[in-house]
């Protein structure tokens, strides 16, 4: 055998090993058929919502009434992996990463507690229902709708093995609805605009999502720009959180939010380190002569972590939430809507967290900042008293 093919046996043997890994995180022995697994009586119809590199997102409406979220995830076979470069698909390395991710952060929605004992909650991220490795193709009936500014398009999901052969293999997660795209809402000609008071709000929200997070899971997201956030209508007047039980209120000013996408995540689980390599991915933005803001962070990121991507730097969560609260406080429905308290605020949350190691630390800081503009947004009780979530 020769190196060339020794390395592809160890590249195999790998991906083998987590293809078992990724099945029995699904509860799987073998994949499912896609067809028979999401058969077409179970769903009234589709709507598209987004898609990446690797993956189609869909709102899914059920006959029942239901709205899940279903992701599907283009999977290769091995029998594959001599013909295609491998940075052409996701191995399932990648996604074993990625789902241990997505269900602790799911886990989240209930009460949990560290290693002192202490609890934590918060319901900003995606509620994950089931997760399935399926076979064949994506059913007919999987439409994904695409709208232009005037003419409604519909057209089946795009084949992944049009563009790259035959892999017949999916990772399918079924979500629950976490809302709209946060870009849509904030932008001028946005029908349904956010107002002032709940974009500070959704920044409050974030703020102690990513502490709980931090806190539970050693968690950094390293990719919270503002199209990986989402909102959601709700009819509770306040968003509960619990940080080293105690319990915080956001007044959610009818909306919540809704924090997605952990395919560039690192996590902490039970001492097992759970990481992407973004050392390939990032190096060019080092490089860019005119980077955009999002960029910016990305090489702030990339110098922080300087290729130690599976160590654990809470402070790449802080460069991304000034970030967000930047992008956030110079949308276009901010500066047209917004009245001096409301930039009071902004500007407030934009220096305080300026030198910020934690997000824990910055939400300790926002609770004993006296003259903080923002204290009516929320409130922090002690842990005995009634969740009102």
């Amino acid at each position: 055998m020769n190196c060339d093919q020794a390395s592809l046996s160890s590249i195999r043997s790998e991906v083998d090993d987590y293809w078992h890994r990724v099945l029995s995180l699904c509860h799987q022995r073998n994949p499912f058929h896609f067809g028979m697994e999401f058969p077409s009586k179970a769903f009234n119809e589709f709507e598209y919502l987004d898609s990446g590199t690797y993956s189609h997102v869909i709102k899914a409406i059920e006959h029942q009434g239901g709205t899940p979220i279903i992701k599907v995830v283009q999977r290769t076979t091995l029998s594959r992996m001599s013909d295609i470069p491998i940075s052409g698909f996701e191995l399932y390395l990648d996604v074993y990463q990625e789902i241990v991710i997505m269900k602790m952060l799911s886990n989240l929605h209930d009460n949990v507690s560290d290693i002192a004992g202490y609890e934590y909650q918060t319901h900003s991220f995606p509620r994950i229902f089931r997760s399935r490795v399926v076979h064949g193709e994506i059913p007919n009936y999987f439409l994904i709708r695409k709208y232009d500014e005037t003419i409604p398009k519909i057209k089946k999901v795009d084949r992944f093995d049009d563009t790259f052969g035959v892999p017949r293999e999916y990772l399918v997660v079924v979500m629950k609805f976490g809302g709209d795209s946060l870009w849509d809402r904030i932008q001028s000609f946005s029908k349904d605009k956010l107002l002032p008071d709940q974009i500070i709000s959704l920044c409050y929200q974030t703020i102690l999502a990513l502490a709980v997070s931090e806190q539970v899971l050693q968690f950094e997201h390293r990719d919270l720009h503002i199209c990986n956030m989402l909102v959601k209508e709700t009819k509770k007047k306040e968003v509960h959180f619990k940080i080293r039980s105690v319990d915080y209120y956001v007044k959610s000013f009818s909306i919540k939010a809704c924090i997605i996408d952990t395919t560039f995540s690192r996590m902490a689980v039970a001492g097992v380190i759970h990481y992407t390599d973004l050392s390939s991915r990032l190096k060019s933005s080092t490089e860019n002569p005119k980077p955009e803001e999002h960029e910016i962070v990305y090489a702030d990121m990339y110098r922080l972590v300087a290729d130690r991507w599976t160590e654990w730097f809470p402070q790449t969560n802080v460069q991304w939430l000034r970030y967000c609260f930047k992008e956030l406080s110079t949308c276009s429905v901010f500066e047209e809507f917004a009245e001096e308290h409301h930039k009071n605020i902004m500007k407030n949350l934009i220096d305080l967290i300026e030198n910020q190691k934690t997000v824990f630390d910055f939400v300790k800081t926002l609770f004993k900042s006296g003259d903080n503009p923002s204290e009516r947004l929320y409130r922090e009780t002690p842990n005995n008293m009634q969740n009102e979530f």
